[in-house]
C-alpha cells in the first residue's frame, strides 16, 4: 500500500505520495500563507492553513495507485496556537519567525539541558509568555499546541504529538519524555490542555469519515512524524555517527546523528531522533536566514528571471566572479559550525543541491564527496512518508 508525506515548512508545505518500494509517485508543493498584522507579528491562520493541506491530500489522493496505508507529518515546528476542546482555533498560530516580544526565560531555567534546545526569543516560550501577559485566563483554559499537531487532530479527531516536534515546543523534558511541570506552573498550563507525546510513526487515529476521497480510506492511519531536519536525515540515511545531512532552505542546517545525548555540544540543537528505538539522537547547528541571503543576491545580479538559479551556477562556476565569492563566504560561514568535527559522508538536500556551483565547491571546500538525496528538495516529505510506513 501507499503512504503519504507531508513536510510542513516554514515557507511551503511539501507532499508526496509513495509507493510501497520506497519510490515517490506523486509531489506537491504549495506556498504558506503569512500575516503580519503589526511590526514584529508574523502569523498563519490555522483555517486557512489545514485548507492548503487538505487541497493538497484530495490532490494526492486522486493520483492512480494503492490505497493509502498511513500519512505522516514532518514540520519546522516550534510555532504556538490556542483552541477550543474541539480542536476550532481561537488564535491565529504564532510563527517561530515572530519577534514581537524580546524575552527569554532566566538561565535558572536551564531551557537547553531539560528541553534540548538554548532558550530562542522567536520560539514558545516568548509566545507563551506574551499570552500569559495578555490573555492569561485565555491560556489556562484552552488547548495549547502547534500547527502540525491542529493539522493531524483536524484528520483523526485524536490530539497527539511526537517528541521530536515536541522539542521546539519547549514544555517536554527530553530525557524523562513527560512534560516539565515547573515550565507549565509559570505559564498556568495544565497536562490537560496539551497533546499526548508519542513516538515518531505511532498512530494517533484513522481518518476520518469527511476526508475519504480517492484512494484515502476509514483505515487509513494518521501516524506521528517528526521535526523536519531528523525526517530529512531518515530519508537521506543519515543514520550513524560521522554522517553530516546539509539541509538547504531557509536557513542551512547541520544534522548529525550522535550515539549519545551529552556528545551533542550544549551551543547545538539537540533532538531525539532515534534514541526511543535505541539508535541515535540527532545534533544541529545552523546558518540562520542565509537561503534569504542568497536569493536576495541571486535577485540582485539576475533579476527575477526563470533561469536566474541557472545564471547564479553558471557564473559561480568561473574562478574570481562575484557569484563564486558569494558560494565561498556562504560556505566559509557554514563550515565554522563544525567546530573541528569531521564527518565521512554528507548528503545535500534543498533547492541549492540542483546547482553544479554548490556541490563543486562544498566537496572541494569541505574536503569529501558531497551525496544528493535522491528526493532532492522533497527529502523531508519522503521521510515522513517512509516514517508513515513504520520505518520500511
Amino acid at each position: 500500500m501507499d503512504t503519504f508525506g507531508f513536510d510542513l515548512g516554514t515557507g511551503a508545505i511539501k507532499a508526496v505520495r509513495m509507493d510501497s518500494a520506497g519510490k515517490i509517485t506523486a509531489s506537491l508543493s504549495r506556498r504558506v500563507p503569512f500575516n503580519r498584522p503589526s511590526p514584529g507579528m508574523v502569523e498563519n491562520d490555522a483555517d486557512e492553513y489545514f485548507a492548503v493541506v487538505r487541497e493538497m491530500i484530495t490532490s494526492l489522493a486522486a493520483e492512480s495507485g494503492e490505497k493509502i496505508a498511513a500519512a505522516a507529518f514532518a514540520a519546522a515546528s516550534g510555532n504556538t496556537l490556542l483552541c477550543d476542546r474541539e480542536n476550532r482555533p481561537l488564535t491565529p498560530v504564532i510563527n517561530w519567525l515572530d519577534t514581537r516580544l524580546d524575552w527569554t526565560p532566566p538561565e535558572s531555567w536551564q531551557v537547553r539541558q531539560i528541553t534540548g534546545w538554548p532558550a530562542i526569543p522567536q520560539f514558545p516560550l516568548m509566545h507563551l509568555e506574551y499570552l500569559r501577559r495578555t490573555n492569561p485566563d485565555l491560556l489556562k483554559t484552552a488547548k495549547v499546541t502547534m500547527s502540525n499537531e491542529f493539522v493531524t487532530c483536524k484528520l483523526c479527531g485524536k490530539s497527539a504529538l511526537d517528541f521530536s516536534s515536541a522539542t521546539p515546543f519547549y514544555l517536554v523534558d527530553q530525557t524523562e519524555r513527560k512534560y516539565h511541570k515547573p515550565f507549565l506552573e509559570y505559564f498556568g498550563i495544565s497536562e490537560k490542555q496539551l497533546p499526548v507525546l508519542v513516538d515518531p510513526g505511532e498512530t494517533i487515529g484513522t481518518l476520518k469519515e469527511e476526508f475519504i476521497t480517492g484512494s484515502l480510506t476509514a483505515e487509513t492511519r494518521i501516524t506521528a512524524g517528526s521535526f523536519d531536519h531528523p525526517s530529512a536525515a531518515l530519508a537521506a540515511g543519515i543514520t550513524h555517527p560521522g554522517e553530516l545531512l546539509i539541509s538547504c532552505g531557509t536557513s542551512w542546517v547541520g544534522f548529525y546523528p550522535a550515539e549519545k545525548r551529552d556528545d551533542i555540544p550544549q551551543t547545538d540543537l539537540c533532538d531525539p531522533f532515534l534514541s526511543g528505538r535505541n539508535g541515535c539522537w540527532g545534533g544541529m547547528f545552523s546558518l540562520a536566514g542565509i537561503g534569504v541571503e542568497i536569493e536576495n543576491f541571486i535577485v540582485s545580479r539576475f533579476g527575477s528571471d526563470s533561469m536566474r538559479y541557472e545564471k547564479f551556477n553558471e557564473e559561480a562556476l568561473k574562478p574570481g566572479t562575484p557569484e563564486e565569492k558569494m558560494v565561498l563566504q556562504v560556505i566559509s560561514r557554514f563550515r565554522e559550525f563544525f567546530r573541528g568535527r569531521k564527518f565521512s559522508r554528507a548528503v545535500m538536500t534543498g533547492g541549492p543541491s540542483e546547482g553544479a556551483a554548490w556541490r563543486k565547491h562544498l566537496h572541494e571546500q569541505l574536503d569529501m564527496d558531497i551525496e544528493i538525496s535522491p528526493y532532492r528538495g522533497y527529502t523531508g516529505a519522503a521521510g515522513a512518508a517512509l516514517t508513515a510506513g513504520k520505518m520500511r
